[in-house]
């Protein structure tokens, strides 16, 4: 080959694929720096190729303001230097120019301010290049004079757009001082602490609960129904074994019962928490098939786990089942009857499937909330309902716990933080930003669903979650759903996951769209007389109750709550119930002196209305908005 160029390729080509080349220059690389502000395009690439290289990613300016971030460039002296302009403001006299030009910079923050620029060109506005910064060890790059020259674009159609033409390729100097040894920008200072974060979502001080939430708002974790009763009666009915799929109401979405090798009648002895996930998705999988629907539609899925020791083994095995668009998830560990590793429960979305924009799946590490430590979304969009995976208190630019220490030393207030109120706050901070860019917020959420371990004070944590919430939105009013389990992944102390609608709320009940309703119930027994008050309560106003969670303890009780559940749902005449999806989670305790909750689902039906369908074994029921329900039935 002649003219060198192609031996060289020839040469590197030669050598091996690049990226081992790289990992055998550098041993120890572990993660690649993304510079995307907004850009999920730019991001979702880098990620994409990270995952498949067992990288991980590291995005710290992932959506930070951006006057802030050109403020601590321009304070760490990053000398970036405009080479194109495309922007209203910006012509070819801003061409070279430098951030760290004042004049410049305050120009660039008028434009912003006028007419919503981005600054740091997010959007296009201009091209830049790095001349000189604090991590440029062996020199800064320079242009020498009439090196360069503005230019109109070479499209003669691209007005107003203009670049840099460079003659001579730049060249490279010395720099003064230690000899070019890399140091942290005191710039950086903030992130070496939890200030950063105090100062972009301040947590929540005693007085500013107070202020927030008042006895009155107790309603909002009290169930609607909550009843004392201490006779023990007998179900006298075989517990639902075989697994449903129901639609709820109008909103296509399609909630499934428990999910286990039990209910979908597997012979799973012997197998090891990672087999029996295995074993369990791919039945569930034939069965979804079997009803013309697949893994692939859902849009949230809760997942129990006998222990979280097999967190990692089960959640590798998870992640070849949910490969594109994973599904909103809840991960927690909670007492399974034996031979139980895994259970599932799973909201599916409607048929016509989804896009970029109903999910949300941000895998780099940044400073804007907890990225996603497994193959799950953070949040996903089905119609106008919004499914948020559990999210922890994790910092989000190191993906560790906070001490309650570190986050004492990071605020001004005197009063002491504990280890769940840590938590908590960088928690509601990652929740918060989750939601914001899914154009929803706190304002929206219709049930929020606590998970805690031992220890926790029940009331006192939901006071201080309403608290976050109204301290953004004043006019949020959730339903709380509390329940204490074993343990957490990470070793959190406390996971939230939100159900946002904009829907309006009343007491007891939140409406979520279509004519369906969420609501909860609960007693102080996990008998007969218990499960026939839960869902009398539930049942009043008359409906269909589609979907129904329940949360029992303790949780050796567990065959005969599924009968007592079972049996009040057929003893009940006001609502219809016989073809209800219903999930059971054992847990540790629940608030106060409840042992049983009922969360339900409820959609308000025509019962004279029921047709026959001829596909499958299907009911159809017309319901009074004119949408048509589907389920599979037994």
């Amino acid at each position: 080959m002649a003219g060198g160029r192609p031996d060289a390729l020839a040469a590197r080509r030669a050598a091996g694929p690049k990226i081992d080349r790289i990992r055998a220059a550098f041993p120890d690389l572990e993660a690649v720096s993304c510079g995307a502000i907004l850009s999920d395009y730019q991001r979702c690439r880098v990620e994409n190729v990270c995952a498949r290289l067992n990288l991980k990613v590291l995005a710290f300016m992932w959506r930070q303001e951006q006057p802030l971030l050109l403020q601590q460039m321009i304070d760490g002296q990053l000398d970036a230097r405009i080479v194109k302009v495309a922007c209203m403001g910006l012509d070819d006299r801003h061409i070279g120019k430098s951030i760290l030009d004042p004049t410049f910079a305050a120009h660039l923050t008028q434009l912003g301010k006028k007419w919503g620029v981005h600054v740091c060109g997010e959007g296009g506005e201009y091209e830049s290049a790095v001349f000189d910064a604090p991590l440029y060890k062996h020199g800064r790059l320079s242009l020498p004079e009439g090196a360069w020259q503005a230019s109109a674009h070479p499209d003669g159609d691209a007005d107003g757009v203009a670049l840099m033409t460079v003659r001579e390729p730049p060249v490279l100097e010395a720099k003064d001082g230690d000899g070019g040894r890399t140091v942290l920008c005191p710039v950086l200072d903030a992130y070496t602490s939890l200030k950063y974060y105090q100062d972009t979502f301040p947590q929540m001080n005693a007085e500013q609960v107070a202020e927030l939430v008042s006895q009155e708002d107790a309603i909002c974790w009290t169930a609607a129904c909550s009843v004392g009763l201490g006779t023990t009666s007998s179900a006298g009915s075989r517990a639902q074994a075989t697994p449903k799929l129901q639609r709820v109401g109008g909103l296509g979405l399609w909630a499934t019962s428990t999910l286990d090798v039990a209910s979908m009648q597997l012979d799973a002895g012997g197998l090891d928490p990672a087999a029996q996930c295995d074993a369990l998705l791919v039945a569930v999988q034939e069965w979804l098939t079997s009803c013309q629907r697949s893994l692939q539609e859902a849009a949230f899925a809760e997942v129990q786990v006998s222990d979280l020791d097999c967190f990692d083994a089960v959640n590798a095995v998870y992640s070849r089942h949910f490969v594109v668009n994973p599904p909103a998830r809840v991960c927690i560990q909670t007492p399974l009857p034996p031979g139980l590793h895994v259970r599932l429960r799973l909201l599916l979305r409607p048929l016509e499937g989804v896009t970029a924009r109903d999910s949300l799946r941000v895998q780099s590490i940044s400073t804007w909330a907890m990225a996603c430590i497994g193959p799950y979304s953070q949040a996903q969009r089905v119609q106008r309902l919004l499914l948020s995976s559990g999210v922890l208190g994790l910092v989000p630019h190191t993906m560790s716990l906070p001490s309650a220490e570190a986050v004492q030393a990071s605020k001004s207030e005197p009063d002491a933080t504990s280890q769940v109120q840590a938590e908590l706050w960088m928690l509601m901070r990652s929740l918060h930003h989750v939601l914001q860019v899914m154009s929803s917020g706190f304002h929206e959420v219709a049930l929020a669903q606590v998970y805690a371990t031992p220890g926790v004070d029940a009331v006192e944590l939901c006071r201080e979650i309403l608290a976050y919430m109204r301290f953004s939105a004043p006019s949020a009013m959730p339903l709380v759903s509390y329940a204490e389990v074993p343990r957490l992944p990470k070793g959190g102390c406390v996971e939230i996951a939100v159900l946002c609608s904009a829907e309006p709320s009343s007491k007891g009940s939140r409406e979520i769209g279509e004519g369906v309703c969420v609501k909860i119930a609960e007693a102080d027994a996990c008998d007969l007389s218990a499960a026939l008050a839960c869902v009398r309560s539930l049942a009043e106003g008359g409906g269909c109750l589609d979907a129904l969670q329940v949360q029992f303890c303790p949780p050796e009780l567990g065959i005969e709550v599924a009968q007592a559940v079972q049996a009040a749902m057929f003893a009940e005449t006001k609502m219809q119930c016989a073809e209800c999806a219903v999930s059971y989670m054992p847990v540790c305790s629940l608030r106060a002196s409840a042992r049983l909750r009922c969360i339900g689902f409820i959609s308000t039906a025509q019962t004279d209305a029921a047709e026959q369908m001829e596909q499958g074994h299907c009911i159809g029921r017309t319901y009074a908005n004119g949408c048509l329900c589907v389920c599979v039935c037994e």
